[in-house]
């Protein structure tokens, strides 16, 4: 099935958060191109207005930078801001759109409000001209779940490559952004050589385990990847990630149980 990208009118995007550490949440798109099949964010489907499933439609906000420039005058100072929670704010449409770029030249006018940026997209390097200018209140992640390709195309089959994604960790951060990398969900890999691959280049590193493991469950039996879902092996990989990487690793999640249970929203 096509990718069906369709401009739609947001009544609101800036959002309160229930992530700790996270005050508000923007996301320029509902949707996402990647569609990765672990993704907890599938739930914004029944807000899309037409049949595709998740991951084969993108609802482009055309109007976020409009709502974000009305709806900031009521975000407290001191407050961090996350792109995205349920998207991804780099994802293909963005090169035509520039809906991110656009928010963060507003944002850029609250000097008291900090940013944190997360993607899987190299795209992101575009706007490392803006980056600079928040200076030390914005942070920019990339998500890197695994140092091993063939995992990456079972479970992210439109994301962008690893490699993309470890270079473009590498130059922000030789460009003095302050960067981080998620490694979540962590999924089958070499922890070491994961946790070696990064350090240069994060300045701090986030852990979390799979969520709704009954969502990708299958797909882990029919790769021989289901000891993933032993508890042990997360904490074991774990470890090695903080022998690697010390202070940096910080560990935001555990694995959820396999038993199906009813998922948390995050705003959207």
């Amino acid at each position: 099935m096509p990718l069906r990208v369709q401009e739609v009118l947001a009544r609101s995007v800036v959002h309160r958060s229930r992530i700790p550490g996270i005050d508000f949440v923007i996301n320029p798109y509902s949707g996402c191109a990647f569609g990765c099949l672990y993704c907890y964010a599938d739930f914004t489907r029944r807000f899309h207005k037409g049949p595709e499933p998740w991951g084969r439609y993108v609802d482009v906000r055309v109007n976020a930078p409009d709502r974000v420039y009305r709806e900031l005058r009521r975000v407290p100072a001191g407050s961090r801001i996350l792109l995205s929670s349920v998207t991804d704010p780099y994802q293909p449409a963005e090169r035509r759109y520039r809906l991110t770029r656009r928010i963060l030249e507003i944002l850029l006018q609250r000097p008291d409000l900090k940013v944190s940026l997360l993607t899987r997209s190299p795209l992101v390097v575009r706007d490392t001209d803006l980056f600079r200018r928040f200076g030390t209140r914005l942070e920019v992640g990339l998500s890197i779940p695994t140092n091993r390709e063939a995992v990456r195309r079972i479970f992210e089959p439109r994301s962008p490559a690893l490699d993309r994604r470890f270079q473009a960790l590498a130059l922000l951060h030789q460009a003095g952004i302050r960067t981080y990398a998620f490694l979540g969900p962590l999924l089958p890999c070499d922890p070491e050589d994961l946790g070696r691959r990064v350090a240069p280049f994060a300045d701090e590193v986030l852990v979390d385990g799979l969520h709704y493991p009954w969502k990708v469950r299958a797909l882990l039996e029919r790769h021989g990847f289901e000891h993933i879902l032993d508890p042990k092996w997360y904490h074991r990989a774990v470890a090695v990630l903080q022998r690697v990487l010390g202070e940096r690793v910080q560990v935001v999640g555990a694995p959820s149980p396999l038993r199906r249970r009813r998922r948390p929203e995050p705003y959207t």
